[in-house]
């Protein structure tokens, strides 16, 4: 969920992995064997995070030959606009449509549209309450908990936390508030004593950054992914004395994370894979497929950290990525391409890529 205009670009890295979690199983009757049209409908276009989840969803249609094509709806639009475009998808007879949700509940009724049709409906990052769909994403309640203890023990169990969310209303944002809380409600002496928006905006976050960070006012700061110019902010406002700063898989704060540890920084980084778009596509195949699939389908977070993980973090750094590139490149038991096949970002008769 990081802000930027350019596409993935060619590179190559290290492969990664994250455990998965499964809920109750589901079933679905096969549809067109070994031709599927896939339909995606993005809410947020331009944004790094969301370009790098649709190529994954091209890549591994690509692999996975049985996918004829791969039409992709993306545009910055409210619920109402995506809710057009989710049945703009449905008339045009793709068989699963794999959403990513600006809200938890405003594309029901299109997706319930989409459902009665016999399309597979597959919701991805972000919650919805949508019913007869099947979920894939991160485990954002288990984010914001697995975060939330790092910090806490990075700040010696006391202190006061710089609280720097994502979107308001955002299906991520409530379930990353959730667990937040559930941890910090457990140390008396940890106080959340500023909370900010930044709406996953790379320019927002670095404005709050500058504004808030005081000397000797936060011991930590907990932010939902907008991470690495909140540490750029700390050399200039804290005289770089650095203070534990959770962020995500962000290639410049994965680097930070690195090369800052000799001036005390504590990086903790917690994985939001964009490629998850990858393991919702396999999802989509598997239901298409009749296959028996969960009908929530989550990976699962955990908190890393240069003193326990050194060689995990070195290994994701992308130097041919942009600072805010996700840089899981890897979901074993889920996606089968390899990085180059991910930033070449192209499907099956990839020829209506709608807004990107």
């Amino acid at each position: 969920m990081n802000l930027s205009t350019k596409h993935v670009k060619a590179g190559l890295a290290v492969a990664t992995s994250i455990t998965l979690m499964a809920g109750a199983a589901v079933f679905a009757a096969p549809a067109q064997a070994n031709n599927y049209k896939i339909g995606v409908s993005n809410s947020w276009a331009g944004n790094s995070w969301r370009e790098t989840m649709v190529c994954a969803i091209k890549a591994e249609a690509t692999l996975s030959g049985k996918v004829a094509s791969v039409t992709v709806l993306s545009r910055n639009t409210d619920a109402a606009g995506q809710s057009a475009d989710i049945r703009t998808l449905k008339t045009q007879g793709v068989n699963a449509i794999i959403v990513n949700s600006g809200d938890p509940s405003a594309n029901n009724a299109a997706i319930a549209e989409a459902v009665a049709a016999g399309i597979k409906v597959i919701t991805v990052d972000n919650s919805t309450t949508a019913p007869n769909t099947t979920f894939v994403a991160n485990d954002q309640v288990a984010y914001g908990r697995v975060g939330a203890k790092a910090l806490i023990k990075a700040m010696g169990g006391k202190g006061n936390i710089l609280y720097m969310r994502g979107a308001s209303g955002a299906g991520a944002d409530t379930d990353r508030d959730k667990g937040f809380r559930e941890v910090v409600a457990k140390y008396p002496k940890v106080k959340i004593t500023k909370e900010v928006f930044t709406n996953w905006d790379w320019a927002t976050g670095g404005t709050l950054a500058n504004q808030l960070l005081v000397p000797g006012k936060f011991q930590g700061v907990w932010t939902s992914g907008i991470d690495y110019n909140v540490v750029t902010a700390m050399g200039k406002k804290l005289k770089n004395k650095y203070i534990p700063v959770v962020g995500s898989d962000n290639n410049e704060f994965i680097r930070l994370s690195n090369t800052l540890t000799s001036k005390g920084f504590v990086g903790i980084v917690v994985p939001n894979p964009a490629i998850v778009g990858g393991a919702a596509l396999k999802v989509a195949v598997d239901l298409l497929d009749g296959k028996m699939v969960p009908a929530t389908n989550l990976l699962k977070p955990k908190a890393l950290t240069v003193k326990k993980n050194k060689k995990n973090l070195a290994s994701r750094y992308v130097p041919t990525q942009e600072a805010t590139f996700s840089s899981t490149l890897s979901l074993p038991g889920y996606t089968t391409f390899t990085p180059a096949q991910l930033f070449r970002c192209k499907a099956p008769q990839d020829s209506n890529d709608g807004g990107r």
